[in-house]
């Protein structure tokens, strides 16, 4: 079960709200699960060899979180134990969006988005299935939280357009720093603030900033600003977490039409 519906909260003082409305689990295979409910459309794809992806489909105006959701934000959970030949499934995420909700923003994705999967298998030269219960919430005007099941069988053929859309959203996942030519020039953490100083190799255009700490830590929308050529940016974030959580890592995600990148800031 899914331990936090919601996080109450905002920068203006405003309160969100999520009220949550249940449905009953749903099996699929993986041709897809329309949701009498919800206008929207999931299911587990194949690519080639050893990945997968999760595809989501929203109509206009419904929103999937991220790994981390905002204020207001549902995380999913996935369950793979149902899975056969199947050691372990990393789940990848595609750089989120801010999206206005209220007063407040949660980070996800509109439209359509598809996670890449990534398995690893018990036994490599036999194939596998994954049967996946994931529990998750989607939300518009309030917030449906949902438990489904979607199953996959592994096959030799594969179409063509998994193979690109796979692709498309696989080049959406932010990088490690030091791949994408990304580093950290400076960091200090007030009690009330977090203030980043990144260098780039790469030019930026209109980077923004997604912090993650404990779950009792809260960061908002950065202050930014960037040197002419666009290769040091400087993020002024206000920050709120409990005492004693200081020293943990933040994880960094930088979002930039030109890369996006990850780092885990030391304590």
């Amino acid at each position: 079960m899914i331990k936090a519906l919601c996080r109450l909260g905002s920068l203006a003082g405003a309160l969100i709200v999520v009220f949550p409305i249940f449905w009953p689990p749903a099996a699929v295979r993986a041709q897809g699960l329309q949701l009498p409910h919800v206008p929207m459309k999931i299911a587990l794809i194949q690519g080639s060899a050893d990945e997968a992806g999760l595809h989501i489909q929203l109509s206009p105006g419904w929103k999937f979180y991220w790994r981390t959701p905002g204020e207001g934000g549902v995380p999913a959970q996935f369950d793979w134990t149902g899975s056969r030949n199947v050691m372990r499934v990393d789940v990848a995420w595609p750089a989120p969006k801010r999206i206005p909700l209220g007063k407040s923003e949660i980070y996800g994705y509109g439209g359509e988005v598809v996670l890449p999967l990534r398995v690893e298998r018990r036994q490599a030269d036999e194939a596998y299935g994954l049967d996946l219960m994931i529990e998750y919430g989607v939300c518009k005007d309030i917030c449906i939280l949902r438990n489904d099941r979607l199953i996959l069988r592994s096959q030799d053929t594969v179409p063509i357009a998994n193979l690109a859309l796979l692709a498309k959203w696989r080049a959406r996942v932010p990088q490690p720093a030091a791949q994408a030519g990304l580093q950290l020039v400076s960091h200090r953490l007030k009690p009330d603030r977090l203030i980043v100083v990144l260098e780039s190799q790469t030019p930026l255009q209109n980077p923004d900033l997604f912090v993650e700490g404990s779950a009792e830590s809260w960061f908002g929308r950065p202050s930014i600003t960037m040197a002419a050529d666009g290769r040091e940016v400087r993020f002024d974030l206000a920050a709120a977490y409990p005492p004693g959580k200081a020293g943990q890592p933040l994880r960094l995600t930088l979002v930039d039409p030109a890369l996006q990148a990850e780092l885990v800031l030391p304590p």
